[in-house]
Order: structure tokens, then sequence, then C-alpha cells
């Protein structure tokens, strides 16, 4: 049976395989680890695990397999599957269980792991135990080639699928009794009918939908071209405000809409028809300009609308750049000049203030990345994707975890995607690292680089309302963890290196990236500092943007 599943895995491209030990997944692990062409990397971490296979769906552009043992093994693989089925990224999930039996039974390991992800799979395909029934084996390959192509998006959203593997004693195999055989398929492309269509579907939007003379692009994160779509918005004349995770940054992309939209929509910047790509954020300014009272359409390929602002007047399941290069609109002169002219107006702002301070702080040390030769860019949630976010100028690949925006699994999912993408840097603040240090507990450690901001704690609260709560703010919502994290790095064997001012950032930073294995830049950053600069540059904005 093992043979079977993975045999039939590799033949849909399902080549990378993230195993945490245990018994009962004993021949699956031996079967993967022995497949030619099959990378396998062991995670003794499954929470850890879960997120690697989900780094590596995210970087390589192929699913990810995360493979358990039966029982709470099994478990700790949920929150990397909520946060896949959210962000719509595949994740295949092979976990072995007992046979039914012992199930019902309560016997030792066992679980109900037929709903222990319930709401937020795909699909899920149950196999075994194994019998010596003819034509068994052509139908586990039909299971596992449905569930690889659901995995990746046939014919709907792509997102997380469950394979669970019932293994009877012995769990370690003794000899071939002929069950692993199977005819081999004549085609090179499996059964008919489980090819993957992901095209999208061919909408034509209502005459209203259509766009205004001063037409505003958003671009977030989606599945879609964000280099074809900033290029269909230059010639349009239409100004695009691209997130940093949308793959549309880069010349003529609005990427100081933050602070530009620090006091609302300046005047003579305002829209008369808004275009949502993918899911926008994570700047909550970007609500100013969707709650503004003019139209705002979304457009994604698979329908996954975030109406976060509930001004929504418009949806549409489809190509957004396609849809856009067909019904765009003539833009009124000078449009999109007037924002280009705004944004850089605001960055040489910014870029005066930066430039002054000795210390380091979460939006310098974010700025420093546009200096850095990067690959690939890994961002943590809270304050870091927000300082990326409204810091980083350059294009490149950037990813993060912003299905449901959790800390949990960060590192993990860095090391999934270095291992795809040589040039691999990840930026966190150190409770993210901390939270998910398990993921160095590993055999396979690719070369990345960790840009650690160490505030001591959860800056990101220091912008909220619970900071004026007092005493109790410190200890339960900043939660500084004490840790020395060069004791942390020389632990799992990882190389360190401290910094204390601004000028020793980049190149730090640069001699992380040409070393081999893991390198931390530990940024000691202070949080009042920090805060006065974040105060600074919205101040810096004001003062050259236009009244309201």
């Amino acid at each position: 049976m093992a043979w079977v599943i993975v045999d039939e895995l590799a033949r849909w491209g399902v080549t990378r395989a993230v195993i945490s030990p245990g018994s009962r997944s004993t021949a699956l692990a031996l079967a993967l680890n022995a497949k030619e062409d099959f990378e396998t990397v062991v995670q003794i971490d499954e929470r850890s695990a879960g997120f690697r296979a989900l780094g590596i769906s995210a970087g390589c552009g192929s699913a990810g397999l995360a493979l358990t043992t039966s029982g709470s093994a099994v478990a700790n693989l949920l929150p990397a599957v909520v946060e896949a089925e959210r962000s719509a990224v595949p994740l295949i999930l092979l976990t072995a269980d007992r046979p039914p039996e012992m199930v019902k039974r309560r016997t030792n390991q066992t679980m109900d792991q037929e709903s222990v992800f319930s709401g937020f799979l795909r699909g899920r395909f149950q196999l075994g135990p194994a019998v010596d029934v003819a034509g068994e084996p052509e139908s586990w390959r039909d299971a596992v080639a449905s569930a690889v192509a659901l995995a990746t998006g046939g014919g709907k959203p792509p997102g997380p699928v469950q394979i669970n593997v019932a293994f009877d004693e012995p769990t370690v195999p003794m000899s071939d009794d002929g069950r692993s055989k199977a005819v081999p398929y004549r085609s090179d492309t499996g059964r008919p009918g489980s090819k993957l269509d992901r095209a999208p579907q061919s909408v034509v939007p209502p005459a209203e939908l259509i766009p205004g003379k001063r037409s505003l692009v958003i671009a977030g994160r989606g599945d879609y071209d964000g280099a074809t779509l900033a290029e269909v918005c230059r010639a349009a004349g239409i100004p695009i405000l691209a997130t940093s995770l949308s793959g549309a940054r880069g010349a003529g992309a609005v990427a100081g809409y933050h602070h530009i939209l620090v006091d609302g929509i300046p005047a003579g910047l305002e829209p008369d028809w808004v275009y949502v790509v993918g899911q926008s954020g994570p700047s909550e300014r970007l609500a100013a300009v969707m709650q503004a009272g003019t139209p705002v359409v979304h457009a994604d390929r698979w329908g996954l609308f975030s109406d976060v602002s509930g001004t929504m007047s418009g949806a549409l399941e489809t190509d957004p750049v396609r849809l856009l290069k067909r019904h765009v609109g003539d833009q009124e002169q000078g449009w999109s000049g007037r924002w280009s002219e705004t944004d850089h107006s605001v960055r040489d702002a910014l870029d005066r203030v930066l430039a002054e301070a000795e210390k380091p702080t979460g939006p310098g040390v974010a700025r420093s990345l546009n200096e850095v030769d990067w690959h690939a860019l890994v961002v943590a949630s809270s304050l870091a994707i927000r300082d990326v976010d409204s810091q980083l100028i350059r294009p490149g690949s950037v990813f993060a975890n912003r299905g449901l925006s959790g800390i949990d699994g960060f590192a993990s999912t860095a090391l999934g995607v270095a291992s795809c993408r040589p040039g691999t840097v990840a930026i966190t603040g150190d409770l993210a690292f901390l939270h998910d240090s398990n993921a160095f507990l590993t055999d396979q450690m690719p070369s990345a680089a960790f840009l650690v901001v160490d505030n001591g704690g959860g800056g990101l609260f220091d912008l909220l309302p619970q900071a004026t709560l007092g005493p109790d703010f410190e200890r339960l919502f900043v939660t500084p963890p004490r840790r020395d994290l060069s004791v942390l790095a020389q632990f799992h064997g990882l190389g360190f290196s401290p910094v204390e001012s601004v000028a020793e950032v980049l190149p730090e930073l640069t001699k992380a990236m040409e070393g081999e294995g893991v390198n931390v830049v530990g940024v000691s950053v202070d949080r009042q500092e920090d805060l006065a600069m974040r105060r600074a540059l919205d101040g810096a904005a004001r003062s050259v943007l236009p009244a309201r």
C-alpha cells in the first residue's frame, strides 16, 4: 500500500515530503525515503512539520506533504491546515492511523482522525487497512490522484487535503505479499478527468462596474500575475496601490500608500472607482479608500473575497488581470501622475527621517531590505509584515502566512521556502522566532538568513488600545520573553550576529546571506524609540501631503 501511494504522489508531481517520526507511519516513511527523486526532510515537531510543508508549497510551486503517525501527532497539524485553507495554499497531509476497530475501542494512540480538520479540508480520503482484494491498488491510486487534484486547485481553490491511511500490525514491512503490485497506467497523465482545470471563468461585468475616469487598483495577495497587473495599470494610467505580497511592486506602483493615507485620502487623490484584487492588507489605512463612498469591486480567481470594510458593491470570480485589461476605461489626464508624485514626495520625507536615526528601529530595518539582493523574502506577522509593507519598494517574491495571520510556524515556513529558493531572507520579531524555534529540530537545514528585530516582546501592542491598561499591559500583552537569542542560536547550531546600530544592519545581513546554513542577525530595538520613529514617519508624511 505505501509503495502505491508514494508512487502515485510522485506521478502527480508531489516529490517533497516532511516526515515526523512515529511507528504507525513506518511503511510510508520508508517508501517516501526510498522513492527515487523524492526529497525528504525529518522534522521532530509535527506542528513545525506542517508549516515547513506549507513553506515548500508556497516557495516551490508544487504541493508539499507532511507525514505523521497516529494520535495527537495528527492534531498538531491543525494550525498549518487552517492557514493553508484560508491562504489557498496546497498542502497534503499523509496521516497514518490504526484500524477502525481499534479507534472504536479507544485503543492507545487513537482518536477520530476523520473530524480533526473538519471544515478546513478541500477533501479527505480514507485508505486501508490493506486487504487482499483484487483491484484495490488501483482504487488507492484514484484516491491519491483525486487528493492531489483537489489540493492544487482542480476546479476550486487550492488548499489542504488529508489522506488517512490505516495500518494494522506489523507496521514494519516484513515481505512483499503482492498487494503493492498494480498494473502500470499506459498514459503518462493518469486517469481521464483527473487533469487539473484552473482556467478562470469568463465573466463580463455589468456596465456599471466598468472603471471610471479616476480608477484606483488595490493589489493584494492572490492567485494572479502581479507584474502583468502592474503593466496593465501603467499602460492605462491607473494608480496601483500594491501591497508587499501582491508581486506588483516596482516601477510605477504606489508602495508608500500607508503613509499617504495617514489621515485618509489626500485632496486631489480621491478615486471614483476602486478595483480590489486579491486579499488586501495588512495596512488598516486602506480601509479609508474602500469606505470613501465610491464603488468598490473585488475580483479573485477563486472567489475568495474579503470584504473587511463591508463596502463591496460587486464581486467577480475571474482572472482579475484579464478582466481589467478587457474593461479598462480612459483615465483623467494626470490622474496616475498625481499619485506617483505624492508617493515620491512622501518617500523622500520618510528617507530624511530614517537617515537621521542612529539606533535601529523596525521601519529602518525593513527599509534596509531594499538594498539587499535577496531572492525570496519571508515575513512574520505582527509588526514585521506591517513594516515590510510600508517600507519595501523593490519588487520580489514575498511570502507570509496571512490567511489567519498567526505567528506560529513562521520559522518552519521560512525553512520550507528556503529549501526551494536560495537567497531567502526571513524577517521576524523575537516572539515569532521563539514561538517556532522547534523548526530547527530537523536533519536538514537549508541556507537562509533570519533578521530578528528583538524589541523584547510584542511591540505591536504599543500601537493598540491595550497600551493604556497600566501595569498589566507589559505582562499580559507585550509578554517580554527575557531570553538571549544568541544562546538559542548556539543551541541549534545557527550562526548569530548581534547588531546595535543602524550602520551594522546591512553588512551583517549581507554576511549572513553569504554564509552556509541558517544565520541569524539579532537587531536590538528599543520599543520606545521604535514607537517614536513610527510617529515621526507619520509626521513627516503629513508635512508634505496636501490638506484634506
